[in-house]
């Protein structure tokens, strides 16, 4: 008997599908869709060895907008986390959270974000370093 263990090759899902390498998982937000606060213990980091986590923290004027990550000077591949709100005893911080990325140099930029062009809402770069947790605060791409 054959098992087919390959991985489903990655396309982004139409709206209201999943992903065909996670099946039976949510799928993102729709343009507009605003993403409730996450609940305690509710992200899930996998650092160590080669891989760390990039938490950007922004203004609550960004929540539910999607922060975008690429390699320094990649391409946009589409590596994206939506900012939503996280409660932190009585304090709110508005962040995204990438849970797992290769060590190394990324930019960031709101995603479809307004403005003249999209590479006006690249803000920054940022180093990820093995088995830590970077942390970053992005501006907002109209008040740069």
């Amino acid at each position: 008997m054959h098992i087919d263990t390959a991985v489903p090759p990655m396309a982004d899902a139409p709206l209201g599908h999943t992903s065909p390498a996670f099946p039976g998982a949510r799928p993102g937000p729709a343009p507009g869709e605003r993403t409730g606060p996450s609940t305690g213990a509710s992200v899930m980091l996998d650092i160590g060895g080669d891989t760390g986590a990039l938490v950007v923290y922004t203004s609550e004027r960004l929540l539910g907008q999607e922060i975008e990550t690429r390699t320094h000077g990649g391409i946009w591949a589409g590596v994206h986390t939506a900012v939503r709100a996280r409660h932190v005893g009585d304090t709110v911080l508005y962040a995204g959270v990438f849970g797992s990325l290769a060590a190394g140099l990324y930019d960031l930029r709101v995603r479809h974000a307004p403005g003249p062009s999209p590479s006006m809402a690249m803000k920054q770069t940022v180093a990820v370093t093995p088995g830590a947790v970077a942390e970053t605060r992005l501006a907002d791409p109209t008040t740069s």
